[in-house]
């Protein structure tokens, strides 16, 4: 009888022994929210007394160029994730040392050249007694939480890609665009967040699991991915989780506090500054402003404000699939584009070269004053929506 996913997922836990949890370079605070969740169920696993879960296990979370965004600091252990793949596999030389075994070792780095000097007690060593190989790779299992696809990791997939490719790999996401790479996919359009799909697998395995600490980080992804359930594909099951988790003592009050309470001043002003330059057509399904150099110093502000300035805008404005914000930046147009639901970023945005995710890109813009690369960029991208 074939195992479902839970099942599945049950299985290459137990079996694994270093498990590495991986997001995609554009994250999202749900994706952080839920790596932290499962990292944290990953190490309670690990300490069960008993030989369900294999023993004892090492796990660590990987984002590509990862930088902890202020609004997060109160979620549990993110000072553990780190911004790049270290010591992935080890490359062995082995001697026979035989008879004569090793009376001296000593190495010389000499620029890029490594030279290694080995003295026997007695008689000598040649190159037949040398064997060279890689070691396995330190991981032996993945998790990928909210990338649409392998490339959306960045370096830790295009560094490593012989790695991804014969490793097992758990998928777990909720968006449309998913290519189901992984060797097991826990994929759900209906879910919200990658953490409800999270919180219905530990569920499955044992509800008891989830603790304050854990009811928060995944009380965090579902209100930060669903705009504090404002948008409109919360359903009853999302608001019957967030009641389990409440329920579970997660400390939504912390949460609101700061994601949504917890702005800076800097922020704020240039919150103003987009609002005063606000522009929509479509309905207001596509909605842009745009942003000068003289803006950020008068907001003291810098382009790091602008993922909260995007949050706000999803959230003041009702319907809204599309925001792009175009801004001055060292003598060019700097364009950031968001999408909802089913757009796609890249396909918006494909003129132009960008980079980035399915739902996040960026570009730029150079010899083109900001009304100018306004008027290509909206042209453009209304162009590319009428043609879906």
């Amino acid at each position: 009888m074939a195992l479902n996913e839970t099942q599945q997922i049950k299985e290459v836990i137990k079996k694994s022994h270093h498990i590495l949890i991986t997001l995609q370079k554009d994250f999202s605070v749900d994706a952080v929210a839920s790596a932290l969740a499962l990292y944290l169920i990953l190490q309670k696993l690990a300490k069960q007394n008993n030989n369900d879960w294999g023993g004892e296990k090492l796990v660590d979370i990987v984002c590509d160029g990862f930088e902890l965004p202020e609004n997060l600091k109160f979620l549990s252990k993110t000072n553990i994730i780190a911004s790049k793949i270290n010591n992935l596999q080890k490359f062995v030389i082995s001697l026979n040392a035989g008879k004569d075994k090793i009376d001296e070792f000593s190495y010389n780095l000499n620029g890029d050249d490594l030279q290694i000097y080995i003295t026997p007690k007695t008689g000598s060593f040649n190159k037949q007694d040398v064997q060279a190989k890689n070691s396995d790779y330190k991981y032996d299992l993945i998790f990928t939480i909210g990338a649409d696809d392998l490339d959306s990791l960045g370096k830790s997939y295009q560094n490593y890609t012989d790695f991804f490719f014969n490793t097992t790999i758990v998928n777990i996401d909720n968006k449309a665009e998913n290519e189901h790479f992984g060797q097991i996919n826990l994929t759900n359009l209906n879910a919200v967040a990658s953490a409800e799909i999270l919180f219905t697998l530990i569920s499955e395995i044992d509800r008891n699991l989830i603790d304050p600490e854990i009811a928060t980080c995944l009380l965090t992804g579902l209100i930060a991915q669903t705009k504090s359930f404002k948008t409109p594909n919360v359903t009853p099951k999302t608001l019957e989780i967030a009641g389990a988790l409440m329920a579970a003592e997660a400390d939504r009050g912390l949460i609101i506090k700061n994601l949504y309470r917890n702005r800076s001043l800097s922020t704020l002003k240039l919150w103003g500054r987009v609002l005063a330059r606000l522009k929509s057509n479509s309905g207001n399904k596509l909605v842009w402003s745009l942003l000068t150099e003289h803006d950020f110093i008068e907001a003291d502000a810098s382009s790091n404000d602008l993922p909260e300035v995007v949050d706000e805008l999803i959230s003041f404005v009702p319907g809204v699939d599309t925001v792009i914000l175009l801004y001055q930046q060292n003598n060019k147009i700097c364009v950031l584009v968001n999408t909802l639901r089913n757009e796609n970023a890249l396909y918006l945005t494909k003129e132009f070269k960008p980079t980035g995710s399915k739902n996040v890109v960026q570009f730029f813009l150079t010899d083109k004053t900001l009304q100018q690369a306004e008027n290509e960029v909206i042209d453009k991208i209304t162009a590319n929506l009428s043609r879906k």
